[in-house]
């Protein structure tokens, strides 16, 4: 009897008078077993109780699978209880396992494998997190309109803005497992992997303290929004997250009630979107051979030339000598026309190719 109206329960009823506001609700949540033993009954009897339906959707979840491939299950002994995975891993954990295990609807394996992964990127974000916070105690909260950001500045807010509108999308959508793996690839490897490695020496320079603000209200705005688009499905880390960054800054008291992220395409830039990409992947395979030469990342090499078959691409790329040279510790840079197969062809981009001397 009480299943049947769990949707007025929910919203206060018959104890609040003000219940009407959180009624019906806007998801109702079932198995695909339990169809006409939940969903339909809490219809008819919101319905005839109430005339007003209970909810505006229904989302319909699989089952969750044994490592046998048959649906968990105390009787086949191929359960793992909810406890084990908490107490192990912890709650956000868990709920990436949850999101990030199919499209709704389908059935679901429980790997441990997939509960470690959403474990150790929570770790990478709370080091990331960590390491911004240490870069923003001397920051004072900008407007974009009095920053000078560069190329590569503008590079990563382009892909944040991308990022919103994918995963605002995605969640409106119920498509759960796509917001998660896009927010975690972008957190992990473009914003850590990649941009941050990118701007350390920018950071780091205390001769040219004015070279830090745009790279500190980058980096200020892309946790930001990150914490909000990870926040349904990882609450706890991102409330304690925003609470140690962001609470004495913004006027709300939980990232749980403050606003959902917009998308604002005026302030996607395609151009530095594309020199960002190029950049990176100079960067990238400037790394590599210095790898290979067996070149420490922290120690500087003597020369390096980029090579590029036509001028205006070498143009462009001359424009972000400063974070090239920065981040890869290059004493000598040079940018040369490129003859025949001359270099070592830069990975994605034909045309354009690396010379260096340890």
């Amino acid at each position: 009897m009480d299943s049947s109206i769990t949707c007025a329960v929910h919203a206060g009823w018959p104890d609040r008078t003000d219940w009407k506001r959180f009624f019906p609700a806007d998801l109702h949540p079932s198995g695909h077993e339990i169809i006409r033993t939940w969903a339909y009954y809490l219809m008819v009897r919101h319905l005839a109780l109430f005339d007003e339906k209970p909810y505006k959707s229904v989302l319909i979840n699989g089952m969750v699978l044994g490592n046998d491939g048959r649906k968990m299950s105390k009787s086949l002994g191929n359960y793992i209880t909810a406890p084990e995975v908490l107490e192990k891993h912890g709650a956000d954990a868990a709920r990436q396992w949850a999101a990030a295990g199919g499209k709704t609807g389908a059935d679901i394996p429980f790997r441990w494998s997939d509960v470690e992964y959403g474990w150790r990127f929570l770790i990478k974000l709370w080091n990331a997190s960590r390491f911004i916070e240490r870069q923003l105690r001397d920051y004072k909260k900008q407007k974009r309109s009095t920053v000078t950001l560069r190329t590569i500045d503008k590079w990563l807010l382009t892909r944040l803005q991308r990022l919103t509108e994918s995963v605002t999308e995605a969640m409106e959508n119920y498509e759960f497992n796509k917001a998660i793996e896009e927010t975690r690839l972008f957190t992990w490897h473009i914003l850590c992997d990649q941009y941050i490695e990118a701007v350390k020496h920018r950071l780091y320079r205390d001769e040219a303290p004015e070279e830090r603000i745009p790279v500190q209200y980058t980096l200020h705005k892309a946790l930001y929004d990150i914490l909000h688009l990870l926040a349904p499905i990882c609450p706890f880390i991102t409330e304690e997250i925003y609470n140690a960054l962001y609470l004495k800054h913004e006027d709300y008291a939980s990232i749980h009630v403050s606003n959902w992220p917009e998308y604002q395409e005026e302030l996607i830039d395609d151009h530095a979107e594309r020199i960002g990409e190029l950049t990176i992947a100079i960067i990238n395979d400037i790394r590599r051979l210095k790898a290979r030469e067996k070149v420490p990342l922290n120690m500087s090499v003597k020369e390096v030339t980029i090579l590029a078959d036509e001028e205006e691409r070498l143009e462009s790329i001359k424009e972000e000598r400063s974070d090239i040279e920065g981040t890869c510790k290059i004493e000598r840079l040079l940018f040369k026309k490129r003859v025949g197969k001359e270099g070592i062809e830069l990975e994605n981009y034909e045309g354009i190719a690396l010379r260096l001397v340890p």
